[in-house]
């Protein structure tokens, strides 16, 4: 196939395995079209910023594998690539002075093309193919059609990242920063499935800020806003990184707690009362602001999401009922 063509064929080819949304296929596609483009022997794709690089490697022939991802430290030669705004090609790598860890692993170090990339984020990174040891040098024109390439895939990895941040912020809520109602409703209903089908404990706790009001009549709801994103990293701080976090509505928080009985719920709830108890507010004494808690334990207090969420609820304002800033389970509503 004539060079142009197969660049142009090879660049429609990313765009569509771009649009899986995946990042591993986007970097397989990238690295085994950069192989398959220059004829190389292997390609390696180094992309970060801030001191943290992750480098991938894909050799010739092993296309169909996944490529080796790890953490990477650039080598001086590499920081230089990095920082460069036009292609660097080197005829023979082994004899070029340039650090073994710049080479390709698994290629004896021969001709190698590096050309740099830019994303919009701030991150850089380069896009390199290497050939053996005795192997012909990369051409001008090889070095031209991998800056292109090299470019759509900067450009594919934005993409996916845009993708990404508009997929988080449809489940984030605006003024916490944590889960919205829509996602909790979902991750609580494939919670109960699968509490249900491996006969696994599973909680849930119903926080509400105590005296909420009375702090925005004295500072003003935005002060009140400002408050409630605090409190939410709070809790989120306080929870495992399997539990969940959720706006409910209001000044209520929901919190799923997976494989957890109706003591270890009981354990998170106090924590997060004494999390937020403890901490000092803006505009507020210490031990002003408090929450009280709900719990709710499936299947006993509830075998569904709405039934899970109407007895949490109910616990709710038990422990709102006996005084607030506690945590009280259902099962104190008999009393």
């Amino acid at each position: 196939m004539p060079g142009r063509e197969r660049l142009f064929s090879t660049l429609i080819d990313l765009t569509g395995r771009s649009s899986a949304r995946s990042r591993p296929e986007v970097l397989h596609s990238a690295l085994s079209l950069a192989i398959a483009l220059s004829d190389a022997d292997g390609a390696v794709l180094v992309l970060g910023g801030s001191r943290q690089y992750e480098r991938s490697v894909l050799r010739k022939n092993e296309e169909s594998g996944e490529p080796e991802t790890s953490i990477w430290t650039p080598a001086p030669f590499e920081v230089s690539v990095l920082r460069a705004h036009q292609p660097r090609a080197l005829s023979d790598l082994g004899s070029s002075g340039v650090s073994p860890a710049a080479a390709c692993p698994g290629v004896s170090p021969g001709p190698a093309l590096y050309v740099p990339m830019r994303l919009q984020d701030r991150r850089v990174g380069y896009l390199a193919v290497h050939r053996h040891e005795g192997a012909p040098r990369f051409t001008g024109r090889e070095a031209r059609q991998l800056a292109l390439l090299a470019a759509w895939a900067a450009g594919a990895f934005d993409n996916l990242r845009l993708a990404e941040n508009l997929e988080k912020l449809a489940v984030t809520d605006d003024l916490t920063q944590v889960f919205n109602y829509r996602y909790l409703k979902s991750a609580l209903r494939r919670e109960v499935k699968r509490a249900s089908r491996f006969k696994q404990p599973l909680s849930i706790l119903m926080v509400d800020v105590d005296n909420l009001k009375a702090y925005n009549d004295r500072n003003g709801h935005v002060r009140g806003s400002m408050l409630l994103r605090e409190i939410a990293q709070l809790f989120a701080s306080q929870v495992r990184s399997w539990d969940l976090v959720a706006k409910y509505g209001g000044d209520e928080f929901t919190v799923i707690l997976p494989q957890t009985d109706r003591a270890g719920a009981a354990t998170v709830g106090e924590r997060l009362r004494a999390a937020v108890a403890e901490h000092q507010f803006p505009l507020a004494q210490k031990g002003a602001i408090t929450v009280s808690s709900g719990i709710a334990h499936f299947p006993e207090d509830g075998d569904s999401v709405t039934t899970l969420i109407e007895a949490a609820d109910r616990a709710l304002y038990l422990a709102k009922r006996n005084g607030r800033n506690r945590v009280e389970g259902i099962e104190r509503l008999a009393a």
